[in-house]
């Protein structure tokens, strides 16, 4: 590689202007025998053109370099041109009867077959498709077919060529590689340079079949990809990163709706803030110190939610801005930090989740639970006798501490499914000029907690209580409930108007849309009927016009029952993110406003994958505490796995987006 370089170089160089350090008279020679063709050249001026561009080099300068180059084309392609252009005349002229004969037949062809499994078993570009148990069934199928084209007198019986490897995603390269080894097999089994050639005029009919589910290839971004730094390097390395968690964790204690988690003794700070950098470095692209396995279990008692995570999200995106970073390297950076939710929310998401639904069938068991109202008032001697010494929070309550125990008393009982007796003020008119905040409200929660469990009442009981709680916080803080994101009003502008108005929107939508369908990732939850694929898109127009500050014509309250069955996760979450972000540079979105959307559109992440994610985490925890084999004899045992599996062969055979997968020698 660095000899081509080296020779690309001298001879860029000289052609360009400067001193001449390639003798051209070589170049003809030195590629005559190479199989180069007029699209492997253009595939070379084509990234030539993109890695100047990526080098801010003007497009008029681009454009006579490449002029200068096209002119050794000829050079470069004459070599396989002109053995291709004859072989096919011959090939056409007087058929492949001849050349069946010249490789000797069907002992010669299954001969070259033989050596050509042998080269390819060496030949680490392709060797993977080649090798398992049904090896010998897949030789003689292909042998079968080159030898029908190469112009034996039988019938290739096996299944069409595109059908084959419509599962497998080759590229040109792989595909070039196959006719290189077969060539080292057709010349190792002795046959002579002009039966080769005819043999690869032949197989190269082939490539377009081979090459069914060949996309298009994208240049630029492989370039640019290929030369782009990490995100650890474009933040600064390891200082950068340091610099990053140490301002966001001063931030974070700042920060009410957060401070509750990070407001630690000085030795447990320190230890969170080293293995905040461990963890984050090694995610951005840096040295992996941290063994990420740890940060489940860590976090899965913590009652951390989407609403806190995204609040640290927004904490490190104000840092790296504050910090100089581009715009880009904040983007990417937040879009690496994403997949790292699952990890940290999944535990408050499932108990959330179970308490919600065992509170949706009423209170009045949670309220018999709780000991009726003798048992919650009990409840609040306990958390007076604990909150009164909180430092957090001892302030508001010891002013009138007897006769707001007593409002409260009253105020609990009925919120936790007891009588309606509270004839007390708002909450918020009480609170408004407290100065209470998010941070206060955790810190009254926290204890309520130890409360209950100091009461011995059972985990799941104190999440139900918490989640019935839950909504008094917005109430507290004097907020509405349904609370505009700061990040839709900017400059008196709102999102929508910065995304260009509703019209473009729309276009941004269409365009996201139709990278779905694409994307193997997300396909199948989008790859529907075109009337459904237009009361999607619809859906998620009339949503994101309304959450950008437009007129709201989307309730937001059917989201988490319209997605709680898809088995939609984070994953596929951050794919539809990822592709709106991508949609939205498309069609002209200033990267600011951009930012600002992918604030507003995580807000609904909790109600689009919480169906999945509990059912995930309650079927991981039931197969851990009853084993695998309770699930296996609940399936029906052997038998009934058995049935299972014939059951599912059906199906898929009738499924035309997978049965290609389940046909063929190994199908049994």
């Amino acid at each position: 590689q660095r000899q081509i370089r080296r020779k690309m170089y001298q001879y860029l160089s000289g052609a360009f202007g400067g001193p001449v350090q390639y003798d051209l008279a070589q170049l003809r020679p030195a590629h005559y025998n190479m199989n180069i063709t007029d699209y492997h050249f253009d595939a070379v001026l084509e990234n030539f053109w993109c890695a100047a561009e990526l080098m801010e080099i003007g497009n008029g300068v681009i454009s006579d370099a490449v002029e200068v180059l096209g002119k050794v084309r000829q050079m470069v392609t004459a070599g396989c041109t002109v053995r291709l252009e004859i072989a096919r005349k011959k090939c056409e002229s007087q058929g492949t009867d001849g050349l069946y004969e010249s490789l000797g037949g069907a002992t010669g062809v299954q001969t070259f077959v033989e050596k050509l499994y042998e080269t390819m078993a060496q030949d680490d570009r392709i060797k993977h498709y080649f090798s398992g148990s049904k090896l010998e069934a897949i030789k003689k199928s292909q042998g079968d077919y080159l030898a029908v084209m190469f112009g034996a007198p039988i019938q290739y019986d096996g299944r069409p060529l595109d059908r084959i490897h419509t599962t497998m995603s080759i590229s040109d390269f792989e595909f070039d590689a196959f006719l290189a080894c077969c060539g080292t097999a057709l010349r190792a089994v002795g046959a002579d340079s002009q039966n080769v050639d005819e043999c690869v005029v032949l197989l190269e009919t082939a490539r377009r079949d081979v090459l069914i589910n060949r996309r298009p290839h994208d240049v630029k971004r492989t370039q640019e990809a290929a030369s782009a730094k990490s995100v650890y390097e474009r933040i600064g390395g390891e200082m950068g990163v340091t610099n990053m968690v140490e301002t966001m964790y001063n931030k974070a204690l700042e920060d009410s709706r957060i401070r509750s988690f990070f407001e630690k003794n000085k030795a447990k700070v320190t230890t969170i803030k080293k293995k905040m950098t461990q963890y984050i470095g090694g995610v951005f692209g840096g040295p992996v110190t941290y063994d990420s396995n740890d940060l489940r279990p860590m976090h899965y008692g913590m009652n951390i939610s989407d609403y806190h995570f995204d609040a640290i999200l927004d904490i490190i995106r104000d840092v790296l801005k504050e910090s100089g970073s581009k715009p880009k390297d904040v983007t990417d950076a937040l879009l690496l930090l994403q997949p790292v939710r699952a990890d940290v929310t999944t535990g408050f998401t499932v108990r959330q989740e179970m308490a919600r639904k065992n509170v949706e069938k009423g209170k009045d068991q949670m309220f018999k639970r709780l000991g009726g109202s003798e048992g919650i008032t009990s409840l609040m001697d306990q958390l007076f006798n604990i909150a009164t010494t909180d430092v957090r929070i001892k302030d508001f309550l010891l002013k009138d501490k007897d006769r707001i125990k007593a409002g409260m008393t009253v105020y609990f009982v009925e919120i936790l499914g007891g009588p309606k007796a509270y004839k007390g003020k708002e909450l918020g008119e009480l609170h408004k000029t407290l100065g209470v905040n998010d941070y206060h409200f955790d810190a009254f929660m926290g204890d309520f907690g130890r409360a209950l469990l100091g009461a011995g009442h059972q985990d799941a009981l104190i999440d139900e209580v918490m989640v019935s709680l839950e909504p008094v916080r917005a109430d507290v803080l004097g907020r509405s409930r349904d609370v505009t994101d700061a990040a839709v009003m900017k400059d008196g502008k709102p999102l929508l108007e910065r995304y260009g108005g509703d019209m473009n929107l729309e276009t941004v939508v269409e365009s996201m849309y139709d990278k779905l369908v694409e994307d193997p990732r997300v396909r199948f939850h989008f790859e529907k009927a075109k009337a459904k694929q237009r009361q999607i898109r619809r859906k998620m127009y009339q949503y994101l016009s309304g959450a950008f500050g437009g007129p709201v014509q989307y309730d937001v309250k059917q989201m988490r029952p319209a997605h709680y069955n898809m088995n939609i996760t984070d994953y596929h979450f951050d794919v539809v993110a990822e592709l709106f972000q991508r949609a939205s540079k498309e069609n002209g979105v200033e990267a600011e406003a951009m930012m600002d959307a992918a604030v507003v559109v995580a807000k609904v992440r909790a109600d689009v994958t919480t169906g999945c994610v509990v059912r995930m985490e309650l079927a991981k925890k039931k197969n851990a505490q009853d084993g695998m084999d309770q699930l296996f004899q609940r399936l029906g045992g052997l038998d009934g796995v058995m049935a299972m599996i014939d059951r599912l062969y059906e199906c898929v055979e009738r499924d035309k987006r997978i049965n290609m997968f389940f046909e063929g020698a190994k199908l049994q």
